[in-house]
């Protein structure tokens, strides 16, 4: 499924003031293509108050996500770089640098793309390559080659 993924779907350098700014913004792409919904960007956010960062994955990187049912139209997912990186509130990771909205439609439809995000992410190496990303057709040349790796 990464090999859907185009230049259009990645922002880089993008300031955010705290972790729900970065949320926010990571997500605008997906709202102004109506993928989703504003309450689902709600949803994101109120679901990490209710649980804590459990979205910061490790290396660095955060998967934001809610519920379908919050407001999904359309799978889909967004890359976003922070410069200067954010903090979410875990000790273990923080600060978050990429920032990786997810958007699914039902329990099952992204399962593919999760598991080559965890085959590219595992690797700290990969998630500084991306990161330090100039620009996204950069990010995208770098995502797809390791992608095949």
């Amino acid at each position: 499924m990464l090999e859907k993924i185009s230049e259009e779907n990645i922002s880089i350098g993008v300031h955010a003031t705290d972790w729900e700014d970065a949320i926010r913004k990571s997500a605008q792409y997906l709202l102004e293509t109506k993928k989703i919904e504003n309450s689902y960007i709600d949803a994101m956010i109120e679901t990490v108050h209710k649980i804590g960062p459990y979205i910061v994955l490790g290396n660095h990187v955060a998967l934001a996500h809610a519920r379908p049912e919050c407001g999904v139209n359309q799978l889909s997912v967004h890359f976003t770089t922070l410069n200067p990186p954010v903090p979410f509130g875990s000790e273990k990771f923080d600060p978050v640098s990429l920032v990786i909205t997810l958007a699914a439609v039902d329990a099952d439809s992204h399962l593919e793309l999760i598991s080559e995000l965890a085959n590219v992410l595992m690797d700290e190496e990969n998630v500084d390559k991306l990161v330090e990303s100039k620009n996204a057709s950069k990010f995208l040349r770098l995502l797809n080659e390791m992608k095949e790796e």
